[in-house]
Formats: structure tokens, sequence, C-alpha cells
């Protein structure tokens, strides 16, 4: 019996070939796609549940044929299908579609000051407003005419053909986007700035064309975790995170559960907090983690109260300059606009952090603490894994409560607001982890 998933709601299925590139891009933008299909289990799926289907790039060629007419009877039931196969879609049943092998006049043209020889067709196809040439130009296998009833977007100087085509209303009702582009494949390989930014605006817009909204993954929540006033409701925190667009809530520690989580989308959990109480909420926490919540957490953990957590080592206050802390990748904005001394609290060092907790395997290293000659991460970031690609960012910084930082210059105070902005960007896919 198929799988058929609700019409209460439209949604978008993604298949997969379980490529790691295609894997890769779907949980990069999982934010704007519901379903992750196995290709070989599609007879399991009633595809007539879906606003659309998409078929990314990097997909045996070989693949879909056992499935062509389960995929032609989504398109002729109305279906919504996205192609992306560099010319192995002979199996799609549209009249007059013909494919051509051929390559870009140079392959370095990037390196050269030059331009890649495409265009966009005139006149412009509307989806040229959400998606612009540079974000399509990189190279290409090939291209295809442009049959009767499809519209071309991005075509070959000198009409050599068609890179991206839009089939907008089929005989059936259905609608085909077909292109000879490969992004999925090089935003996996994490190779081709241009692909990441073709599926930046691309996924944004098919949720727009279909008339989906997603949840902005706005709601911040503040674990009341101790009843020292600055610790228990900082003052200035609300207005921080409302200026970078964040629905702020507090809720005391003893209250967390499912029902306070199913209201967050990043949860913050301060330096000083019970780990016997936390440790007793782990599930909670990891299903949180697993459909895709943030956990920002301030420790020095006794008692790692996560199965990934590990306990804190301090490192030697002397010479003083061990505990200067020092950002080593900042790939995620975090402390750009800081300034140097962002972790000295009225000027001395030592409080933000003072020491380290060894990140799990996958985690990025952000910020040095200990001598230059063995530094230890004092900030790391981490993503939770899970089988759907789904699993929310850890932000653990191993030391004091980050409310207070930093606590002069034009950005005090701004460090919480930066961490969660950052967490919020790479859930939405707008930042790459």
């Amino acid at each position: 019996m198929a799988d058929v998933m609700p019409n209460a709601a439209k949604r978008i299925a993604y298949i997969h070939w379980g490529n790691s590139w295609q894997l890769r891009s779907f949980q990069d933008f999982n934010h704007y796609v519901d379903d992750l299909i196995y290709i070989h289990d599609l007879p399991r799926f009633d595809l007539s549940t879906y606003a659309a289907v998409i078929m990314p790039d990097a997909m045996d060629a070989a693949a879909p044929i056992p499935h062509r007419r389960q995929l032609n009877a989504y398109l002729k039931g109305g279906g919504f299908l996205v192609v992306s196969l560099q010319g192995h879609a002979d199996w799609l049943e549209i009249p007059g579609l013909e494919w051509t092998p051929g390559n870009c006049r140079d392959w370095l043209w990037w390196t050269k000051g030059e331009r890649l020889e495409v265009s966009f067709t005139q006149p412009l196809h509307p989806i040229t407003d959400s998606i612009p040439l540079s974000h399509m130009s990189w190279h290409w296998g090939g291209s295809y005419n442009v049959p009767e009833g499809a519209r071309s977007i991005l075509e070959i100087d000198g009409g050599r053909g068609s890179l991206f085509l839009d089939f907008p209303s089929l005989p059936s009702g259905g609608r085909l986007l077909l292109s000879t582009l490969d992004p999925h494949s090089h935003n996996g390989q994490r190779f081709m700035p241009a692909t990441t930014r073709f599926l930046q605006s691309f996924y944004p817009w098919l949720n727009r064309e279909l008339g989906i909204e997603r949840p902005s993954n706005n709601r911040f929540t503040y674990l009341q975790c101790s009843h020292v006033p600055s610790e228990w409701h900082p003052a200035w925190i609300e207005e921080s995170l409302e200026r970078a667009g964040f629905e702020t809530s507090f809720s005391p520690l003893y209250e967390l559960g499912p029902e306070l989580l199913k209201k967050t989308d990043t949860l913050y959990v301060p330096s000083s907090h019970d780990e016997f109480f936390l440790k007793s909420r782990a599930d909670d926490l990891l299903a949180f983690l697993s459909r895709g919540g943030n956990l920002v957490i301030c420790a020095e953990p006794c008692q790692p109260w996560l199965p990934f957590m590990a306990p804190f080592h301090a490192v030697s206050p002397r010479p003083f300059t061990n505990i200067k802390v020092r950002v080593r990748n900042d790939r995620f904005g975090i402390f750009a606009d800081l300034g140097d001394d962002f972790d000295g609290w009225e000027g001395i060092f030592g409080q933000y952090a003072r020491g380290w907790s060894d990140p799990p395997p996958g985690a990025i290293w952000l910020t040095d603490v200990g001598p230059e000659g063995d530094p230890k991460p004092a900030d790391w970031l981490w993503q939770y894994p899970t089988t759907t690609g789904r699993g929310g960012y850890v932000f653990m910084h191993n030391g004091d409560n980050m409310t207070r930082y930093p606590d002069r210059g034009p950005k005090k105070e701004a460090l919480v607001a930066n961490v969660c902005l950052a967490l919020r960007r790479l859930s939405m896919g707008e930042l790459l982890f």
C-alpha cells in the first residue's frame, strides 16, 4: 500500500538516488522541501499528494527508468515536476523534445574576466525576477530544443539551444521545469558558488510559486535557570533579538518539556543550570534537535547532560594570554563586527571562557582559548545528525553566559543575536554548514 501524505497542506518531495551531493543539497535546503524519497522506494509513495516533485541532478541515468510510468502519470495528473538530469530525461513523455550534447566555449571563462555565452530568453520569464543571470552561469553538458508548449528561460547565444525550459501548462494540466544545469551536484560538492546562489534563489521562488509559506524560524526561548536578576531576565536581550527579527520568550528551567519545545526554534541555555534536571530531559532535547530545533548552550559541563557533550577542561591561567579568546573560523559572521576585545568583560579576560570541551566529529571549531601553540575550542558549532538530514544546530560556548558580551562598543551585547542569526540562516539555507 502506498504511503499517502495528507492533503491538508501543500508539500514538496525531493527524490534522490543516494548520491552524497544530492543528500547534502537536500540537507542545505530542507527548510523549503518536505519529504526525502529514495528513488527505489518510489512505488510506495502516492506522488499525487505533492504540489511539486524535484528530481535533482547527479541522478544515475538508469535510476528513473523503472519509474517512468509513475513519474509521467504524476505529470498527467496535474503535478509539477522539476527535472535536472542533463539529457537523461528521454523517459519523459514530452512530444518533440530533443537533447543535443555540448559544452561551453571555455571551462575557465570565469577566471579570465569573460562572460559565459548564455543569456535570458526574451521576453524574460518571470523566474528571472528572482534568479539573476549570474546565478545561472557556470557551464552545461548539452541543451534542449524548445518544443511546442515550452517556454525557454535561459539559452545559449546564437540560438544553439535552451538550458532551462518551463512547460507551464501541459495538456493534462501538469507543469514541467526541465534544466540541463547541475546545481545540486556542485553545491553538494561545495564547488562553484554560483550553484549555491542558484539554489538559494530557486527554492524560495518555488515555494512562492506554489503559494507555500514556510515558518521564519524566529522564535527564541531563553531558559531561566538562576534567579539572579541579570541571569533570570537580562534587561537588554529582547531589544537586541527584536532588532534581529526574533520573537523572544522566557521560560523557567523546570517547565522544559515537549510543549515548551514545540513553541521555539532556538533554545538558549545560560551557563548556571541544573545538569541533573537537563539530563532528565535529554530525550526531549534530542527530539527537538532531530526535527530542526537549534540549541545555544553556555556550559562548563561537569556531568555532560546530552550524549554529544564532553566534560569541561580549564586552561592554565598563566600566562594570562592563555585566556584571551581568539577567533579561529568566522565563516558564519558571528564575531566579525564585535571587535578584538569582545571577550573582555569590563576589560578583564577570562570570564567569557576559561577552557574547552571536546567537540563531536564534524563540528566546526570557531574560537581558540589556551596557549598559542596548543589552542583549544572555546566555541564550536555542530549539526545534529539525522537520517533525514533535518537535524538542528548546536552552538556550544564553553564559558560564561554570553548575554553580557561584548560589554562596550557599537555592537554592545550583540553576540547572542549574532549567534541566533547564524543558526537561523543555516536552518533556512542562507548559509551552508
